[in-house]
């Protein structure tokens, strides 16, 4: 019985070691391919190269990340866990909450840098992005679906819309004018006052 119960603890510690080495070696391949990409762009960044900065061999990127695609999703997440945290618990009426979420996104492309920032937009627009990824799954989304249903809750927002078609259609707006260029603070402030009138209660 001792027998057994010591090669469990040891299988388990021999288990522990290795997941630690392997969420570092896919931490050094994250940090690699973001450097990569904000060096080179999504298309010009190069998986050899990704992997030789990381210490290990080009099928080990493919291992933890399926394409280059992957390694934006998840800047994409952690940026908008980061942007939700920073919004703590969002007082204000719908227009100023979602007026501080546009002006967090902007600092996001400061944080990122441009290329890596519109690689990362660009993938909502096109074919190459990962399937499973839907719009709907992403904190932002959930957290808009909750701020939209809370107006609704105030009458501030008509409660014949669907919540998450609301969330969806901004979302979408804002990250096609960002998409194209469109950063200026005055003109997306613009977008959100134009985006709350049309679901403003009359």
């Amino acid at each position: 019985m001792t027998n057994v119960r010591a090669l469990k603890k040891t299988r388990s510690a021999t288990g522990g070691v290795r997941e630690a080495r392997r969420l570092e070696t896919r931490s050094r391949l994250f940090e690699s391919a973001v450097s990569e990409i904000r060096q080179y762009g999504l298309a010009g960044a190069d998986v050899s190269a990704i992997a030789s900065a990381a210490g290990v061999a080009r099928g080990t990127f493919y291992f933890h990340f399926p394409t280059k695609e992957h390694v934006l999703i998840e800047v994409e997440r952690n940026e908008e866990m980061r942007i939700i945290s920073e919004l703590g618990e969002a007082d204000g009426d719908l227009a100023t909450v979602l007026t501080q979420l546009v002006h967090h996104v902007l600092r996001a492309k400061h944080r990122l840098g441009t290329e890596v920032f519109q690689g990362m937009l660009g993938l909502h627009f096109s074919s190459a992005r990962p399937v499973e990824d839907e719009l709907t799954r992403h904190p932002l989304a959930e957290f808009l679906v909750d701020l939209i249903e809370r107006a609704q809750d105030a009458n501030q927002v008509t409660q014949g819309s669907h919540a998450a078609e609301l969330g969806t259609f901004f979302l979408t707006g804002l990250f096609a004018l960002l998409s194209t260029g469109v950063h200026d603070p005055d003109v997306l402030d613009r977008y959100v006052s134009t985006i709350v009138t049309g679901m403003d209660i009359r």
